[in-house]
C-alpha cells in the first residue's frame, strides 16, 4: 500500500481510517472488546490476518506525522491505535475511541445457583423427585424461585436395574412440564447419565415460580439413586 494514501471506512457510529505508515509515537494500552473487534474487522477487510496481531497502541494525536491530514474529521471521541502485525511498516487506524466503546459497554453480571433432587432407593414407577431437604416434591410443592431468572442447565445420573426403554427427567415450572429436560436411554444395567445447557432467556421463570423436578419411566425400565442438578441463572 502507497505509504501517503488514505483510506477512509465508514461503520453504523464511528469512523474508521487505515494507513500504512512508520515512526509514530505511540502509547501503550488495554482495550475493550468493541474497539479490539472493530481494529480487527479493519484489518481483516484489508487482506491482514488478525492472529499475525503483536501488539495495539494508542497513538498521540500531537504526534502524527504530515501524511495524515485529519483536518476536515472531527476528531471527537475518536482514537488513533498503531498495529504491529509483523509488517515492513505498522498499521495506523482510526476508529472510535477506548473510552467512548466502554461507556457504551454495559455489563451484565448473572448469579448461578444449583437445585438438587434426587431419589434413594429403587425407583419402579413415574414418580416426582425429592428436594435437598429430603421432602418429596408435586406440581404444587418445590422449590420458590425468589427472582426472575432462567433455567441454564440440567444433569442427571443414575443405576439402570433392568428393563428397557427411556427415562425422562422433566422439569416443572408452577406445575407444568417443559421441553428442557434429561432423556437416558436404558439397554442394560449399569451406571447411566445425562446432561444439557441452555442459553439465557430461552427457559425463563418469574419471582414466585416453583420449580420441581419428575421422573417417567418407560419400557418397564427399574432404576435406583437418582441424582439431579438444575442450574439456574439470575441477575
Amino acid at each position: 500500500m502507497d505509504k501517503s494514501k488514505k483510506r477512509l471506512f465508514f461503520g453504523v457510529a464511528f469512523v474508521v481510517l487505515f494507513l500504512m505508515i512508520s515512526g509514530v509515537f505511540a502509547e501503550s494500552l488495554g482495550l475493550t472488546s468493541g474497539t479490539r473487534e472493530a481494529i480487527d474487522k479493519v484489518i481483516g477487510n484489508n487482506g491482514i490476518d488478525k492472529d499475525k496481531i503483536k501488539s495495539i497502541d494508542k497513538v498521540n494525536f500531537e504526534a502524527l506525522p504530515d501524511q495524515v491530514d485529519l483536518k476536515d474529521i472531527d476528531t471527537t471521541n475518536l482514537a488513533v491505535y498503531e498495529v504491529d502485525y509483523g509488517g515492513e511498516s505498522p498499521v495506523f487506524v482510526i476508529t472510535a475511541s477506548d473510552e467512548l466503546f466502554a461507556s457504551k459497554e454495559t455489563e451484565k453480571v448473572y448469579k448461578k445457583m444449583l437445585l438438587n433432587f434426587g431419589k434413594n432407593g429403587e425407583v419402579e414407577t413415574s414418580t416426582f423427585l425429592n428436594s435437598a431437604t429430603g421432602v418429596e416434591g408435586n406440581y404444587d410443592n418445590g422449590y420458590v424461585m425468589m427472582r426472575e431468572g432462567s433455567i441454564t442447565g440440567i444433569s442427571t445420573s443414575l443405576e439402570a436395574i433392568s428393563g428397557e426403554g427411556d427415562v425422562e427427567i422433566i422439569i416443572n415450572i408452577n406445575g407444568e412440564p417443559i421441553g428442557f429436560r434429561n432423556t437416558i436411554s436404558v439397554d442394560s444395567a449399569g451406571f447411566k447419565k445425562d446432561y444439557d445447557t441452555q442459553s439465557l432467556g430461552v427457559v425463563k421463570f418469574n419471582k414466585g415460580d416453583i420449580i420441581s423436578v419428575s421422573v417417567k419411566l418407560d419400557g418397564g425400565v427399574i432404576v435406583k439413586n437418582i441424582i439431579n442438578l438444575i442450574e439456574i441463572s439470575t441477575e
